[in-house]
């Protein structure tokens, strides 16, 4: 089932975006470099350290790429366990009609 999905700060992007200012990144005056360790902390935690490119990543941050997947090990279990449970028939169809409940069709598409 395809999902809308947005960019949550969890413990592993606080945890990635705390190694950056370790490193000197001005994550906190620098948008694009905090929005690109959000989006690489989505992907992680979503699909795995593989999707990025983790050695760089990892010489940036100065931390290694096994610390990488240590940091995001718990939210990627948790987020295949879900994605697992939402695409089985039944609760894809619940998940749908709660969908509609909660967004009525005049409002889909505008969610915050």
């Amino acid at each position: 089932m395809d999902r809308e999905y947005v960019i949550r700060d969890t413990e592993f992007t606080r945890w990635l975006l705390d190694q950056a200012r370790s490193a000197g990144w001005d994550v906190d005056g620098d948008q694009e470099a905090r929005n690109s360790l959000r989006m690489a902390a989505a992907l992680i935690r979503t699909s795995g350290v593989a999707v990025v490119d983790a050695p760089k990543l990892a010489e940036a941050l100065g931390v290694s790429v096994a610390d990488i997947e240590q940091a995001a090990a718990r939210e990627l279990t948790e987020n295949k366990a879900a994605q697992e449970l939402l695409d089985r028939p039944d609760v894809a169809e619940l998940d749908a009609r709660l969908d509609r409940v909660a967004w009525p069709n005049e409002q889909q598409g505008k969610r915050p």
